[in-house]
């Protein structure tokens, strides 16, 4: 169970540099909107990479 709060903490924080990527061409093309809305998604999925980790944490705590 363990691995898997890792694995989609990784795979969260690979979404969210997706989104970060989007954000930056669409900086350079000023498109300001658009940035605005995937720099929410980027930092959605990194929040959400963060509480996998607080999770996992909590979980080797009640284990131990």
């Amino acid at each position: 169970m363990k691995n898997k709060i890792v694995i989609f903490g990784f795979v969260a924080i690979l979404i969210s540099l997706y989104f970060g990527g989007i954000a930056y061409q669409e900086f350079i093309s000023e498109n300001m909107d658009q940035v605005y809305i995937n720099i929410g998604y980027c930092t959605l999925f990194l929040s959400i990479a963060v509480y996998m980790w607080h999770i996992k944490d909590e979980k080797q705590k009640n284990n131990s």
